[in-house]
């Protein structure tokens, strides 16, 4: 300070005497307030760390972030509990929408972590799949080994096995498998047919085979499996066992014929039945997309075996046009009873999808499929109908060729001739529940 006096002196000497007045008053004020200014401060300061020290507090006090709108202003807590309202009155929609609101806002800590996690749920509810996907995804990422963060990883595989898209779910579901004692006995079933719809999707099914027979093993155990509704992972489940089946039965063909035809036809009908009856469980879970799944796939049963069976060509013993038009005719006639049962089902899963507003790409892959089976159903009758031979003259070509394959047959009097080989093609002698209907949700 006495530096800066001495300053002023100098600075003065070469002013005027009115500006060395107003200097010297200028000053003399200042000096005057300096002092009243230092010894307020340090009151202020005190007066501060005293109500921190109140407060508890170490400097700074931490406020939630209000959002200010024309209806008023809410806090991100205020935003969250009115969004758990929502979802508590169990309306959906609204509560998504109140989470996605409150996640955009505040979308780190913990808030950010409620906020997606209520968004994933509440869309999930509301039937809204893809973006609960996408949040359960999110979530899984950002809390990858928290029980919450567990639990989204489950859900995300379960919706991508119900949205058709096997491949990343069978991804989730080996990440999953490595964390078994964390898994519920719904929560390992839903797992295993993940993994095992993954692997029949990647031509893998004797693998995928194992995972399915590990989720039926905890169905037995724990009597899982009731007389009447099944829960939508047992319908996963007996979906994936469908299609093991189907995949297996597709690989019996006769082309070229077999020498034993009778009895690789008996067995693609046999597996064709294990295939359909597993179907008939998935739909007992009176869900109707997997109701829809199930129907689709059983009416492709039929149709793809119709379609193998045609294609046989004839036996050498056809050695003329005659013979080869009936061999045609009768092949023909005898078969056409799958594309029947093909259109039956078709129209069971149409029906079942309009009765419960089903509006899945597998509603609208039956309808295609109903409307090819009708073009080929009209394709058979012109076909027979230029031929010039009668359905008696048919079926007696095939009588006499069947016949000739199995050699003579001993008649017992009073005891019934044997059945044809084809039997359980024609649709006779299925077992019991074998044609079920899509189940009514």
């Amino acid at each position: 300070m006495a530096v800066w006096r001495v300053s002023v002196r100098l600075v003065a000497a070469r002013m005027s005497p009115y500006f060395r007045v107003l200097l010297r008053g200028s000053v003399a004020l200042l000096l005057l307030l300096l002092p009243g200014c230092a010894a307020t401060a340090p009151s202020a300061k005190t007066a501060q760390a005293g109500a921190n020290r109140a407060q508890g507090e170490s400097g700074e006090i931490e406020v939630p972030r209000t959002v200010v709108t024309p209806g008023g202003a809410s806090s991100i807590p205020e935003l969250l509990r009115a969004a758990a309202k929502l979802a508590a009155a169990e309306r959906w929609g609204e509560a998504a929408a109140a989470y996605e609101r409150a996640y955009a806002l505040e979308p780190e800590g913990a808030s950010g972590d409620e906020a997606l996690w209520g968004a994933a749920d509440a869309h999930d509810h509301a039937n809204e799949l893809k973006p609960a996907l996408t949040r359960y995804e999110l979530v899984s990422n950002r809390q990858p080994d928290t029980a919450r963060g567990h639990d989204a990883l489950v859900r995300a595989t379960r919706l991508l096995v119900f949205l058709g898209r096997f491949a990343p779910a069978g991804v989730y579901a080996e990440r999953l498998l490595k964390r078994l004692d964390q898994l519920s006995d719904f929560d390992r079933i839903a797992v295993y047919s993940a993994r095992a719809l993954a692997l029949i999707d990647h031509g893998e099914e004797q693998q995928a085979s194992y995972f399915i027979e590990k989720g039926r093993d905890i169905i037995d155990a724990r009597q899982l499996d009731a007389a009447g509704r099944v829960p939508r992972d047992l319908a996963q489940l007996y979906y994936a066992l469908g299609e093991s089946r189907r995949v297996h039965a597709e690989r019996v063909v006769f082309q070229p014929m077999p020498p034993n035809f009778g009895g690789v036809l008996e067995e693609r009908c046999q597996l064709l039945l294990d295939a359909q009856s597993a179907y008939s469980d998935a739909m007992r879970a009176y869900d109707a997309h997997w109701s829809a799944m199930a129907g689709f796939r059983t009416t492709e049963l039929y149709e793809k075996l119709h379609q193998d069976l045609l294609a046989v060509q004839p036996p050498p013993s056809a050695d003329t046009e005659r013979k080869r038009q009936l061999f045609e005719g009768a092949v023909r006639t005898r078969y056409a009873i799958l594309l029947t049962k093909a259109k039956g089902m078709a129209e069971h899963t149409l029906a079942m999808a309009e009765r419960t507003g089903e509006h899945s790409e597998w509603v609208e892959r039956t309808r295609q499929a109903l409307k090819s089976i009708d073009q080929r159903i009209a394709d058979e009758e012109a076909t027979l109908a230029k031929l010039p031979y009668t359905r008696q003259d048919f079926e007696a070509y095939l009588a006499q060729m069947e016949a000739a394959a199995t050699g003579p047959t001993k008649v017992t009097p009073g005891v019934a001739n044997p059945a044809p080989l084809n039997k359980a093609a024609a649709g006779k002698g299925e077992p019991k529940g074998t044609h079920p209907q899509p189940a009514k949700p």
